[in-house]
């Protein structure tokens, strides 16, 4: 167990770190500043190194900094999950759950799985992170996030990658009947998010070839222009329940312009997953089973 001492100068030099400022760093922690930069000078005297570049006027790791800034994010992480394993002996499920989804099942599916979740589980604080594919996949890898959902398989290997549901996407207008082809005008969303390369992938199914496909980096600004007339987009048919029901967008012929594709949760490989993190991958999959598809 790290000691109390140790645990507080570790959480205080991750937050200066997270903040690149040791002043934003005690305003945060409710500390005074000379209290903070004593805990980083006991720091550097028990691990016998220097942490921070003190030369400049902003602040920089040196390169042991580096080194024991993945210790410490590994070190409080471990910590962290011991609290969490003492207390379900006592069956209590409870503390933070990190979550990094992206836009589609974030914004549209997961807020009624989470407000269940909070029900079942009151002690739970789960934190939300809203980003494309690439960026939820990353945050992964650098063990920010606890639980990731996705559109698509990632391959690092040290990446579980578990199938949830299935996805339609259709095609959406201002008008009822818009024709499609070369000429259309698309507006897909950026690289690396996961509707862009199903967009991609619809292109070559449907043998098209746009001559113009603009690129906006927000479902909602995607809609709003597609209201507006700009052209025409592929979204998850969840983005648009609304206005199709309103007649503000219309889907252009289903049967024939529809893409699926597969969401995935994405969760790292160890054999130290909280109880927390164990409880909402086991919620996740039994409520994925009762059938997330709008087809």
């Amino acid at each position: 167990m790290i000691g109390e001492f140790m645990n507080q100068k570790i959480t205080v030099f991750l937050k200066i770190v997270e903040l690149g400022s040791f002043s934003k760093a005690a305003e945060s922690l409710y500390m005074t500043q000379p209290a903070v930069s004593q805990f980083i000078k006991s720091l550097e005297k028990d691990l016998g190194v220097i942490l921070f570049d003190r030369s400049s006027k902003s602040l920089h790791l040196t390169a042991a900094g580096l080194i024991a800034f993945q210790y410490c994010l590994e070190m409080k992480k471990l910590s962290d999950n011991m609290t969490q394993s003492l207390n379900e002996l006592m069956n209590v499920v409870k503390g933070p759950l990190m979550i990094g989804a992206s836009y589609s099942y974030g914004e549209y599916i997961l807020p009624s799985k989470l407000a269940e979740f909070i029900k079942r589980y009151p002690l739970v604080k789960p934190s939300v992170q809203i980003k494309n594919t690439s960026e939820i996949a990353q945050e992964m890898i650098n063990k920010k996030i606890d639980i990731g959902i996705i559109e698509g398989i990632i391959e690092p290997s040290r990446i579980v990658c578990e199938k949830l549901t299935t996805d339609r996407m259709v095609v959406v207008s201002n008008e009822p009947n818009t024709e499609i082809g070369h000429e259309t005008t698309w507006i897909a969303r950026e690289n690396g998010s996961g509707t862009r390369s199903a967009t991609e992938r619809f292109f070559e199914k449907h043998h098209l070839e746009p001559n113009k496909v603009l690129e906006f980096g927000s479902t909602q600004l995607i809609k709003g222009a597609v209201e507006e007339g700009v052209g025409v987009t592929l979204l998850s048919k969840w983005t648009v329940q609304q206005e199709v029901a309103n007649k503000k967008l219309f889907i252009v012929d289903e049967e024939k312009f529809f893409y699926e594709r597969d969401f995935y949760m994405i969760y790292l490989k160890t054999p130290f997953q909280s109880k927390t993190t164990e409880m909402f991958l086991k919620f996740i999959r039994e409520t994925s089973k009762k059938g997330d598809e709008l087809v």
